[in-house]
């Protein structure tokens, strides 16, 4: 990456995090994916800048846990909230991993116990419609059944099921990572449309093992160890953060707000929340998406007002979480419609609340985003004006407080640090602190799975 043209004290607020690359991160950010989640070294960036081994990152908005994950690996204490079930559930997981050997061996259990049985009525139609019937929905339907969430090794490999539940085939289908017919990963498209997708490209069911798809799996997930630092995902609404937190117990919060009334969080994640037997209405209403007009955009008519309502709350609740030497970094996208054209949505949002919310203002640095890699330009928002090149970070901090001096003078010497020691807590002493707990297959295990 070219260096970002700042320099001089405020030379680190530019985007560095963009020099660890797209693929940089652990493997368990690649678990499931999730729309609207942020590239891992944006917050990782922030964490080694503004905060000290031990401290408190906290993410309200957590999605599939990017951020507290980065925390548990840089030797923080990562706490993700989200409403979303199925976010809430990807963020506890990476939070709170179980060993390889006891998912293997669970996984081993399940596979003993299963009884092959005829489908019937066990899945609705749109499901069956993704699955060979004979082998692959058989199989699922049993884990399904047979895993607790409430428990932390069934939960994982749950999690992990999700992951690899639908997805598009590599050309040899037999080694394809997925389960379903040939479809995307990222997100789930409508039934409606999932059949006619189906009927015209004449896509067929592989009688895919589930069992064994999810060994490979649990085997490419633990290949870099777990974080020796564990942390905790809370199922909450931000907009009551300060009754899931403790009140001043955050150095850091980093978080990406959701565009209200542009994503439908349960309805992009049908499938997976049928897995996890979550009402996909339930989820929308709980999320505040509406049954018309879901678009974001900034005017009165479109809910400008209801946005900034929304983000007001939140911010408020960040303050009370915040501790008086923190920060609250948040990631707005700038949006754009015909009506208004583009327009910086973060900002402008800002000046509308900056005298009504307990916080100030530090820095903004804008963060140019790969078109060609935005999911909502991918898959059809772009073409309706959501879609822009810029994201914003807003840095904050307590009144009559300043943003705290970068813990690295020279940013591209952090980020050749972090791309060293990608999932390990930066060591600038001699003092040992955290790292990554390495897990090994035992004997046993590797015969008992073929490994």
């Amino acid at each position: 990456m070219p260096a970002p043209e700042s320099s001089g004290e405020g030379a680190w607020l530019a985007p560095w995090w963009k020099g660890l690359g797209r693929r940089y991160g652990h493997v368990f950010h690649s678990m499931c994916s999730y729309m609207g989640s942020f590239p891992p070294g944006l917050p990782r960036y922030l964490i080694e800048q503004l905060t000290e081994p031990g401290d408190v990152v906290l993410d309200p908005f957590s999605g599939r846990g990017t951020a507290p994950l980065e925390a548990c690996l840089s030797g923080r204490h990562g706490i993700g909230v989200d409403l979303n079930p199925l976010a809430s559930m990807l963020s506890s997981v990476k939070l709170d991993p179980p060993t390889l050997e006891e998912t293997l061996a669970r996984l081993a259990e399940l596979e003993a116990s299963y009884v092959p049985e005829p489908v019937g009525d066990r899945a609705p139609p749109e499901i069956r419609m993704l699955f060979e019937e004979t082998t692959t929905l058989p199989q699922i339907l049993h884990m399904k059944a047979s895993l607790d969430p409430a428990h932390r090794t069934d939960r994982f490999l749950l999690a992990s099921l999700a992951g690899i539940l639908h997805g598009n085939h590599t050309r040899d289908v037999v080694s394809s990572r997925c389960l379903s017919v040939s479809m995307p990963n990222t997100f789930s498209m409508s039934p409606g449309y999932l059949a006619r997708y189906i009927a015209e490209k004449s896509l067929v069911r592989p009688p895919f093992d589930a069992f064994e798809k999810l060994r490979l799996r649990m085997h490419f997930e633990f290949a870099e160890g777990v974080p020796a630092l564990r942390g905790r995902a809370i199922r909450g609404d931000a907009r009551a953060l300060s009754t899931l937190v403790a009140p001043g117990s955050a150095k850091l919060i980093v978080t990406s707000p959701p565009y209200l009334n542009v994503v439908r969080y349960g309805k992009f994640n049908w499938i997976r929340l049928w897995l996890l037997g979550e009402s996909v209405s339930d989820v929308d209403r709980s999320l505040r998406v509406e049954a018309t007009d879901r678009r974001l955009a900034l005017s009165d008519r479109m809910r400008f007002k209801g946005y900034c309502g929304f983000l007001k709350t939140v911010l408020t609740e960040c303050a009370r979480v915040l501790r008086d030497d923190g920060v609250c970094a948040v990631t707005i996208g700038d949006v754009r419609n015909k009506e208004h054209g583009e327009r910086t949505l973060a900002l402008e949002a800002w000046d509308s609340m900056k005298d009504e919310v307990p916080l100030v203002l530090g820095a903004a640095v804008a963060d140019d985003v790969n078109q060609l890699g935005k999911v909502s330009k991918i898959w059809g928002l772009a073409h309706r004006g959501e879609a822009t090149k810029v994201d914003r970070v807003m840095l904050f901090h307590k009144p009559g407080r300043s943003l705290p001096r970068p813990r690295w003078s020279d940013p591209a010497a952090l980020i050749e640090a972090i791309a060293a020691s990608p999932n390990a807590p930066l060591v600038r002493s001699g003092k040992a602190r955290p790292g990554v707990v390495k897990t090994r297959p035992t004997a046993a295990a590797r015969k008992k799975t073929g490994t």
